[in-house]
Protein backbone atom coordinates (compact mmCIF):
# COMPACT_ATOMS: atom_id res chain seq x y z
CA UNK A 1 0.00 0.00 0.00
CA UNK A 2 2.01 2.99 -1.27
CA UNK A 3 0.80 6.38 -0.12
CA UNK A 4 3.18 9.11 1.01
CA UNK A 5 0.58 10.99 3.13
CA UNK A 6 -0.38 7.75 4.87
CA UNK A 7 3.24 6.69 5.40
CA UNK A 8 4.08 10.07 6.99
CA UNK A 9 1.00 10.04 9.22
CA UNK A 10 1.57 6.45 10.31
CA UNK A 11 5.13 7.36 11.29
CA UNK A 12 3.82 10.18 13.50
CA UNK A 13 1.46 7.74 15.22
CA UNK A 14 4.26 5.23 15.80
CA UNK A 15 6.52 7.92 17.27
CA UNK A 16 3.70 8.94 19.61
CA UNK A 17 3.23 5.32 20.67
CA UNK A 18 -0.39 5.41 19.51
CA UNK A 19 -2.57 2.92 17.65
CA UNK A 20 -5.47 3.95 15.41
CA UNK A 21 -8.66 1.95 15.87
CA UNK A 22 -10.36 0.67 12.73
CA UNK A 23 -13.84 -0.78 12.58
CA UNK A 24 -15.79 -2.16 9.62
CA UNK A 25 -19.45 -1.73 8.67
CA UNK A 26 -21.02 -3.34 5.60
CA UNK A 27 -24.44 -2.06 4.51
CA UNK A 28 -27.58 -3.49 2.91
CA UNK A 29 -27.43 -7.16 3.90
CA UNK A 30 -30.90 -8.64 3.53
CA UNK A 31 -30.42 -12.40 3.23
CA UNK A 32 -28.04 -15.06 2.03
CA UNK A 33 -25.96 -14.51 -1.10
CA UNK A 34 -22.68 -15.51 -2.70
CA UNK A 35 -21.43 -11.96 -2.13
CA UNK A 36 -22.18 -12.26 1.58
CA UNK A 37 -20.26 -15.54 1.72
CA UNK A 38 -17.29 -13.82 0.09
CA UNK A 39 -17.47 -10.96 2.58
CA UNK A 40 -17.59 -13.26 5.59
CA UNK A 41 -14.66 -15.27 4.25
CA UNK A 42 -12.61 -12.09 3.83
CA UNK A 43 -13.39 -11.05 7.40
CA UNK A 44 -12.43 -14.44 8.82
CA UNK A 45 -9.22 -14.70 6.78
CA UNK A 46 -7.99 -11.30 7.99
CA UNK A 47 -9.24 -11.62 11.56
CA UNK A 48 -11.09 -8.31 11.09
CA UNK A 49 -14.37 -8.02 13.04
CA UNK A 50 -17.31 -7.20 10.79
CA UNK A 51 -20.56 -5.36 11.46
CA UNK A 52 -23.40 -6.17 9.08
CA UNK A 53 -26.00 -3.42 8.74
CA UNK A 54 -29.07 -5.50 7.93
CA UNK A 55 -32.29 -4.25 6.32
CA UNK A 56 -35.09 -5.70 8.51
CA UNK A 57 -37.35 -6.20 5.49
CA UNK A 58 -35.19 -8.99 4.07
CA UNK A 59 -34.91 -12.74 4.64
CA UNK A 60 -34.14 -12.82 8.37
CA UNK A 61 -34.53 -16.59 8.68
CA UNK A 62 -32.04 -17.38 5.92
CA UNK A 63 -29.61 -14.77 7.16
CA UNK A 64 -29.86 -16.09 10.70
CA UNK A 65 -29.00 -19.61 9.51
CA UNK A 66 -25.97 -18.29 7.62
CA UNK A 67 -24.66 -16.29 10.59
CA UNK A 68 -25.18 -18.99 13.21
CA UNK A 69 -21.82 -19.83 14.75
CA UNK A 70 -20.03 -17.14 12.73
CA UNK A 71 -17.38 -15.61 15.00
CA UNK A 72 -16.45 -11.94 14.86
CA UNK A 73 -19.68 -10.73 13.24
CA UNK A 74 -22.07 -8.21 14.75
CA UNK A 75 -25.43 -7.23 13.31
CA UNK A 76 -27.07 -3.80 13.49
CA UNK A 77 -30.34 -2.45 12.14
CA UNK A 78 -30.08 -0.75 8.75
CA UNK A 79 -33.21 1.33 8.80
CA UNK A 80 -36.64 -0.25 8.49
CA UNK A 81 -37.21 -1.10 4.80
CA UNK A 82 -34.64 0.94 2.80
CA UNK A 83 -37.34 2.85 0.91
CA UNK A 84 -36.71 6.46 -0.05
CA UNK A 85 -39.64 8.60 1.11
CA UNK A 86 -38.08 11.93 0.19
CA UNK A 87 -38.14 14.17 -2.82
CA UNK A 88 -35.00 15.91 -3.99
CA UNK A 89 -31.38 14.80 -3.95
CA UNK A 90 -31.08 13.81 -0.26
CA UNK A 91 -32.55 10.33 0.17
CA UNK A 92 -34.04 9.11 3.43
CA UNK A 93 -36.49 6.58 4.80
CA UNK A 94 -38.44 9.01 6.93
CA UNK A 95 -40.78 11.63 5.56
CA UNK A 96 -40.07 15.07 6.95
CA UNK A 97 -43.69 15.20 8.08
CA UNK A 98 -43.39 12.23 10.45
CA UNK A 99 -43.80 12.91 14.15
CA UNK A 100 -41.55 11.59 16.91
CA UNK A 101 -44.11 8.91 17.96
CA UNK A 102 -44.35 7.70 14.34
CA UNK A 103 -40.57 7.38 14.21
CA UNK A 104 -40.47 5.42 17.46
CA UNK A 105 -43.12 2.95 16.26
CA UNK A 106 -41.32 2.44 12.96
CA UNK A 107 -37.83 1.80 14.34
CA UNK A 108 -39.21 -0.55 17.01
CA UNK A 109 -41.03 -2.53 14.34
CA UNK A 110 -37.75 -3.01 12.52
CA UNK A 111 -35.93 -4.09 15.68
CA UNK A 112 -38.50 -6.79 16.42
CA UNK A 113 -37.51 -8.47 13.15
CA UNK A 114 -33.80 -7.92 13.79
CA UNK A 115 -33.38 -9.05 17.37
CA UNK A 116 -33.55 -12.78 16.52
CA UNK A 117 -30.34 -12.63 14.46
CA UNK A 118 -27.06 -13.94 15.93
CA UNK A 119 -24.87 -11.09 17.14
CA UNK A 120 -27.68 -8.52 17.00
CA UNK A 121 -26.88 -5.20 18.69
CA UNK A 122 -29.53 -2.59 19.31
CA UNK A 123 -27.70 -0.07 17.13
CA UNK A 124 -29.28 1.83 14.23
CA UNK A 125 -27.50 2.66 10.95
CA UNK A 126 -29.79 4.81 8.78
CA UNK A 127 -29.77 4.07 5.03
CA UNK A 128 -27.95 6.73 3.01
CA UNK A 129 -26.41 7.78 6.37
CA UNK A 130 -29.38 10.09 6.73
CA UNK A 131 -29.24 12.00 10.02
CA UNK A 132 -32.96 12.75 10.37
CA UNK A 133 -33.57 15.61 12.85
CA UNK A 134 -35.63 13.58 15.34
CA UNK A 135 -33.98 10.20 14.79
CA UNK A 136 -31.65 10.32 17.78
CA UNK A 137 -34.52 11.22 20.11
CA UNK A 138 -36.61 8.34 18.73
CA UNK A 139 -33.75 5.88 19.21
CA UNK A 140 -33.11 7.02 22.78
CA UNK A 141 -36.79 6.70 23.64
CA UNK A 142 -36.82 3.21 22.09
CA UNK A 143 -33.90 1.85 24.11
CA UNK A 144 -31.15 1.78 21.48
CA UNK A 145 -27.53 1.51 22.63
CA UNK A 146 -26.16 3.66 19.82
CA UNK A 147 -26.26 4.59 16.16
CA UNK A 148 -23.94 4.90 13.20
CA UNK A 149 -23.95 7.32 10.27
CA UNK A 150 -21.05 9.05 8.50
CA UNK A 151 -18.29 11.49 9.25
CA UNK A 152 -18.20 12.47 12.92
CA UNK A 153 -15.53 11.59 15.48
CA UNK A 154 -18.28 10.55 17.89
CA UNK A 155 -19.33 12.50 20.93
CA UNK A 156 -19.86 11.96 24.64
CA UNK A 157 -23.26 13.62 25.01
CA UNK A 158 -26.48 12.09 23.76
CA UNK A 159 -26.81 8.62 22.30
CA UNK A 160 -23.46 7.02 21.52
CA UNK A 161 -22.54 7.40 17.87
CA UNK A 162 -19.88 5.38 16.03
CA UNK A 163 -19.56 6.54 12.43
CA UNK A 164 -17.92 5.33 9.23
CA UNK A 165 -15.49 7.49 7.25
CA UNK A 166 -13.93 5.50 4.39
CA UNK A 167 -16.45 4.42 1.75
CA UNK A 168 -14.96 1.97 -0.76
CA UNK A 169 -17.43 3.06 -3.43
CA UNK A 170 -18.36 6.09 -5.46
CA UNK A 171 -22.10 6.42 -6.10
CA UNK A 172 -22.71 9.15 -8.63
CA UNK A 173 -23.40 7.53 -11.98
CA UNK A 174 -23.60 4.05 -10.45
CA UNK A 175 -21.68 2.21 -7.73
CA UNK A 176 -18.01 1.62 -8.51
CA UNK A 177 -14.69 1.41 -6.69
CA UNK A 178 -13.53 4.79 -5.39
CA UNK A 179 -9.84 4.18 -6.07
CA UNK A 180 -6.89 3.09 -3.96
CA UNK A 181 -5.25 6.52 -3.86
CA UNK A 182 -8.39 8.28 -2.68
CA UNK A 183 -9.06 5.77 0.09
CA UNK A 184 -5.50 5.74 1.44
CA UNK A 185 -5.38 9.55 1.35
CA UNK A 186 -8.69 9.65 3.22
CA UNK A 187 -7.34 7.25 5.85
CA UNK A 188 -4.30 9.50 6.33
CA UNK A 189 -6.61 12.51 6.68
CA UNK A 190 -8.76 10.77 9.31
CA UNK A 191 -5.66 9.78 11.31
CA UNK A 192 -4.33 13.35 11.09
CA UNK A 193 -7.71 14.72 12.18
CA UNK A 194 -7.64 12.59 15.33
CA UNK A 195 -4.01 13.35 16.12
CA UNK A 196 -4.50 17.09 15.86
CA UNK A 197 -7.64 16.96 17.99
CA UNK A 198 -5.97 14.75 20.59
CA UNK A 199 -8.71 12.15 20.01
CA UNK A 200 -6.37 9.26 19.34
CA UNK A 201 -8.91 6.59 20.27
CA UNK A 202 -11.76 7.88 18.10
CA UNK A 203 -12.43 4.95 15.74
CA UNK A 204 -12.11 5.18 11.96
CA UNK A 205 -14.87 3.34 10.14
CA UNK A 206 -14.50 1.43 6.87
CA UNK A 207 -17.74 1.20 4.86
CA UNK A 208 -18.42 -1.52 2.27
CA UNK A 209 -21.49 -2.67 0.31
CA UNK A 210 -20.92 -6.31 -0.61
CA UNK A 211 -23.93 -6.62 -2.91
CA UNK A 212 -22.62 -4.03 -5.39
CA UNK A 213 -18.84 -4.41 -5.22
CA UNK A 214 -17.10 -4.52 -8.56
CA UNK A 215 -13.94 -6.57 -9.13
CA UNK A 216 -11.69 -3.63 -8.23
CA UNK A 217 -13.46 -3.09 -4.91
CA UNK A 218 -13.14 -6.76 -3.95
CA UNK A 219 -9.46 -6.78 -4.92
CA UNK A 220 -8.69 -3.67 -2.89
CA UNK A 221 -10.63 -4.92 0.13
CA UNK A 222 -8.59 -8.11 0.30
CA UNK A 223 -5.33 -6.20 -0.16
CA UNK A 224 -6.28 -3.62 2.46
CA UNK A 225 -7.30 -6.21 5.06
CA UNK A 226 -4.00 -8.06 4.61
CA UNK A 227 -1.98 -4.85 4.79
CA UNK A 228 -3.76 -3.47 7.87
CA UNK A 229 -3.27 -6.73 9.77
CA UNK A 230 0.51 -6.20 9.72
CA UNK A 231 0.60 -2.52 10.69
CA UNK A 232 1.64 -1.72 14.29
CA UNK A 233 -0.13 1.66 14.18
CA UNK A 234 -3.51 0.10 13.24
CA UNK A 235 -5.84 -2.20 15.16
CA UNK A 236 -9.19 -3.68 14.20
CA UNK A 237 -11.86 -3.40 16.88
CA UNK A 238 -15.35 -4.89 17.03
CA UNK A 239 -18.39 -2.66 17.36
CA UNK A 240 -19.44 -4.17 20.72
CA UNK A 241 -16.10 -2.98 22.13
CA UNK A 242 -16.78 0.53 20.86
CA UNK A 243 -20.40 0.69 21.99
CA UNK A 244 -19.59 -0.81 25.39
Amino acid sequence: MRSLPLWLEARRWRRAGRTAQLWWRDDDAAGRSAALDRLLQASQAAGAPLTLAVVPAGDMAGLGERLAGQAGVSVVQHGVDHRNRRTGLAAGEFSRHWSLPELEVTVRWGWRRMEVLPGALRVFAPPWNDVFPQLEAALRASGYAGWSAHGTLGRGDGLQRVDVHLDLLRWRGGARFRGKGRILTALAAEMRRRRRAGLWEAPIGLLTHHLVHDAAAWAFLGEFLDWAAGRPELRWVALPELIG
